[in-house]
């Protein structure tokens, strides 16, 4: 019992790790792209939450797959 939650956490925190690079890499882009083209930088989190949604679709069993 003990082994199946050591190997539980560690793929939860490992996804959750993945999902927060991958959101975090979307917003800098996507704040560059806002500070480039003088827009307000508070429409930087959508450009993360496309790459998140993006990763997600992609990485879940669906259509996709």
């Amino acid at each position: 019992m003990l082994g199946f939650l050591k190997d539980f956490l560690k793929i939860g925190l490992a996804t959750i790790l993945q999902m927060l690079i991958a959101f975090s890499i979307g917003t800098g882009a996507a704040a560059i792209a806002c500070w480039y083209y003088s827009i307000p930088l508070g429409f930087s989190i959508l450009g993360g939450i496309l790459v998140l949604g993006l990763a997600l679709a992609l990485m879940s069993d669906s259509i996709f797959d």
